[in-house]
């Protein structure tokens, strides 16, 4: 599914400036888009645009070239996925129990789980790489653990996409590692990948293109390479970079 977003502009209640101004992006079918840019730019912003839990007063947002400004929210849960940054667990729910809320868009108001949905969970849990986790307790699980449970749950929701919030934040290289070949893992499965990060050498291994933001502005977007440029990353992020990253820093 190819996701393409054009001259948004956003502002939150009683702030002083906009959020969003004129932001855009665009991703192919079946590719991965990384989005950077320093704390505070509009990034996290920019997603919710993207998934329809922010309208922007300004642009569109456009899925395989329909406008889904007016899709219900039943309609953009069929769209795509969303891994939230930071979630808070209430429930002590199995691996398996979580990933099937994934499925919520497809169950009836008061319904059960059927034999389908529980496949599609297991299903969801072998992509991620997460059976193993099945029926252990989302509250006991690692980190690393619980964002390939998280992102299971993205998977049983059945959508073409799926975006992400910075899905590898305060985790270890060696799952943030397991995260990002999962992405990699989903694009070639055809899906449509989106996430935010402020990992240059992240998004040099797993994303195709990457947009640039600061200030709420979209400062560049285009093939991954051209985009992380060490130029370009100094006027993104106001530091300067002594090279480009390589995918290889990431795997390494």
């Amino acid at each position: 599914m190819k996701i393409s977003a054009e001259g948004l502009c956003f502002t939150y209640p009683r702030a002083r400036e906009p959020a969003l101004r004129e932001a855009s992006a665009e991703v192919p079918s079946g590719s991965v888009l990384a989005i950077l840019g320093p704390n505070g730019c509009g990034k996290s912003t920019l997603l919710g645009a993207l998934i329809g839990t922010r309208r922007p007063s300004a642009g569109n947002v456009r899925f395989d070239g329909r406008d889904i400004s007016s899709a219900s929210a039943g309609e953009r849960a069929r769209l795509s996925a969303f891994l939230p940054q930071i979630e808070r667990l209430s429930f002590d729910l199995t691996a398996l129990e979580y990933s099937l809320l994934g499925r919520a868009p497809q169950i009836a108001i008061f319904g059960k789980p059927s034999a389908e949905d529980e496949a599609a969970a297991i299903g969801a849990l072998e992509s991620a790489g997460a059976i193993a986790l099945a029926g252990r307790r989302v509250n006991e699980l690692s980190g690393g653990e619980l964002q390939l449970v998280r992102i299971a749950r993205c998977l049983t929701q059945g959508t073409p996409a799926i975006v992400m919030d910075e899905p590898t934040s305060m985790l270890d290289p060696r799952h943030a590692r397991m995260v990002a070949d999962r992405i990699l893992a989903l694009s070639a499965s055809g899906r449509t990948i989106i996430f935010s990060t402020h990992d240059t050498a992240l998004a040099a291994y797993a994303a195709d293109c990457a947009v640039l933001m600061r200030d709420g502005r979209t400062l560049y977007q285009g093939s991954a390479p051209e985009a992380l440029r060490a130029d370009r990353l100094a006027s993104c992020f106001g530091v300067a970079f002594g090279a480009a990253p390589a995918p290889s820093a990431f795997s390494s």
